[in-house]
């Protein structure tokens, strides 16, 4: 696909807002539907057959296949949601400086998307029949629950080898963390503000268990020290207690954050920290340790495999240079690889861009990972 082109397409999709909605019915500005009807439409007039798969009500994911020679497949991914654009001027309205797009989803993670869309557009109108079948997927919900790409895995889509596409500026990323996410509950009794003696403060004994996990993330969350990634983490990130301020709150709870190395299992990891809160919290608080609510594995792919090897030839011809790289953050990688599917990340933009406030997205790493992305289209042939 030519520059001009490019460009007005990944600017068209930050134009249309799709930021995430959580665990809320999409509304104005939210949910996924608008650009995967987008994304489908483009496609569509390319002649690559698509077809949409719920991820929630309203919130569809799309899938494309371009066939092959073979039945084999090989699985590009990039996701549709973004994070909230609370903070940000204009954050729809596309604005290029210089080399530079401005906008939220630039980076994360329209810039892979249309560098995605514009390699299998370029196969399709050229009538290029490649080697091995491609899917490409526009998966919704990855920055909550990864919907989108666990109802695609659980209706039996498989592959040979995925590319997610993610603000990685090009590096191959075969590592990251993976995350298990879960509450902590403390329970009370009500009263007047009045007579506060005659409740239990819920909030004055989540105290006790935000103190504790202090003190269990400082001294470090578990002995192993990944060469590439390093310790895993826990950190507290919501805390929600209390109606009425003339009210002593029966009930508080917290999100805690726990990000996982290769090898550990997530409810695992939540079921020490449940150990950890009984044996350091006294028995007259009323607690209880909720969920993990969401399990992502991590990822860590040998650099040997032919997926990394192929990658890393393609990336070389491309720009000259490959380089092998981990993250702290977690991507649908590490749900692919679980599923025996061997994937990468590689996309364009940097990840320091993602879900900030001055979002942005280098141009010319666009036009790149739409060369790379369209090499390996036209070349991986599963070993």
């Amino acid at each position: 696909m030519e520059r001009d082109r490019l460009r007005k397409l990944v600017a068209d999709m930050v134009a249309i807002p799709s930021v995430n909605p959580l665990d809320a019915p999409p509304g104005e500005g939210t949910g996924e539907a608008d650009l995967a009807a987008f994304v489908e439409r483009r496609l569509v007039e390319a002649g690559v057959a698509v077809e949409e798969v719920p991820a929630a009500p309203g919130r569809p994911s799309v899938v494309a296949r371009l066939p092959g020679e073979r039945e084999d497949a090989i699985w590009f991914d990039a996701h549709l949601d973004t994070v909230s654009a609370e903070g940000m001027t204009d954050p729809f309205v596309p604005r290029v400086e210089g080399d530079i797009l401005h906008g939220r989803g630039a980076a994360d993670d329209k810039g892979s998307l249309a560098a995605m869309m514009a390699a299998l557009i370029s196969l399709a109108e050229a009538g290029v029949r490649p080697p091995s079948t491609i899917i490409l997927t526009a998966t919704a919900d990855e920055e909550h629950r990864m919907r989108g790409l666990l109802s695609l895995l659980d209706s039996g889509l498989q592959a040979g080898a995925a590319i997610v596409g993610e603000p990685s500026g090009l590096a191959i990323i075969t590592a990251h963390k993976g995350v298990a996410r879960f509450k902590v509950a403390t329970r009370g009794k009500a009263a007047h503000s009045s007579h506060p003696e005659a409740g239990v403060n819920a909030i004055y004994g989540m105290r006790r268990v935000l103190d504790a996990l202090e003190a269990y993330a400082k001294r470090g969350v578990g002995r192993e020290i990944h060469p590439v990634l390093g310790k895993a983490t826990l950190s507290v990130g919501v805390i929600r207690g209390g109606k009425h301020a003339n009210v002593v709150p029966d009930y508080c709870e917290i999100e805690v954050d726990r990000r996982l190395l290769p090898g550990e299992e997530g409810r695992r990891a939540v079921a020490d920290v449940r150990t950890y809160l009984s044996d350091v919290i006294q028995e007259d608080l009323e607690m209880e340790v909720i969920g993990p609510d969401i399990v992502v594995p991590a990822l860590d792919l040998s650099t040997d495999t032919p997926l990394v090897q192929a990658v890393s030839a393609q990336v070389k011809q491309v720009i000259g240079r490959s380089s092998l790289e981990g993250m702290s953050g977690t991507t649908h990688a590490g749900q692919l690889v679980a599923h025996g599917i061997p994937a990468v990340v590689l996309g364009p933009g940097a990840m320091g861009q993602a879900h900030t406030t001055e979002e942005q997205l280098e141009l010319q790493q666009l036009e790149q990972a739409a060369g790379i992305y369209e090499g390996l289209m036209r070349g991986w042939v599963q070993p």
